[in-house]
């Protein structure tokens, strides 16, 4: 979280160098495993320090943040893995560290540090294909030729936390999504002794004068 408060800083910055944004109220889209878990310490501080400002918060995929974005129906975007896109500008906002998931009662949960290896062979769970973060993941498993069976692929990283709770597979997750479930002991977060291995997350918001671009599916 300290590295996403402190790129708060820089973009707050670009704010005020922006005459069009709208004093009062920005509007933010952001895709939920960001929105729900890493963003909301850094908006309480926010709005802590500028009360007058009044954040209208919206959960999308990833690509109808960019859409939105690039139509100006928002003024601010937050992603994970973002990417350049024609018309929009991005400000890194710092990263999540991803970890192993997996009920207490696994086996892989017995090392504080498992292998990646680990995951070899088992019963995963992950995101649907067009997510950046499963992209990320894939590309991460491939480098350390583990191979998973993909027994679920979810839009939602809620539904994919109760699934690994009970017990259909393992899964590889940003840690502050993993907060709670920690806490009450239905889920351990094991970090890859290979790692650490970081989900980088950005802020994005249209050009000045933006280029026609194609809008992506």
């Amino acid at each position: 979280v300290k590295p996403l408060l402190e790129r708060l800083s820089t973009v707050e910055q670009r704010l005020r160098a922006r005459p069009d944004v709208v004093a009062g109220t920005v509007r933010v889209a952001t895709v939920y495993s960001v929105g729900l878990h890493t963003l909301p310490p850094a908006i309480k501080r926010c709005l802590a320090e500028h009360p007058e400002v009044n954040v209208r918060l919206s959960y999308r995929r990833t690509n109808e943040v960019v859409n939105a974005c690039l139509d100006g129906e928002v003024d601010f975007g937050i992603v994970a893995v973002p990417s350049r896109r024609p018309g929009l500008e991005i400000v890194p906002l710092g990263h999540d560290e991803l970890v192993i998931a997996a009920p207490p009662s696994h086996p892989v949960a017995r090392r504080a540090r498992p292998s990646l290896a680990a995951l070899d062979g088992q019963p995963f769970i992950g995101f649907d294909r067009d997510i950046p973060t499963r992209r990320l993941i894939d590309a991460l498993l491939r480098r350390h030729r583990v191979r998973v069976s993909y027994v679920m692929e979810l839009d939602n990283i809620e539904t994919i936390k109760r699934s690994v709770e009970a017990g259909l597979g393992l899964s590889l997750l940003p840690a502050p999504t993993l907060v709670a479930e920690v806490r009450a002991r239905t889920l351990v977060a094991r970090p890859p002794v290979e790692g650490p291995f970081r989900r980088p997350i950005g802020v994005m918001y249209r050009s000045p004068n933006p280029t026609p671009c194609r809008r992506p599916s």
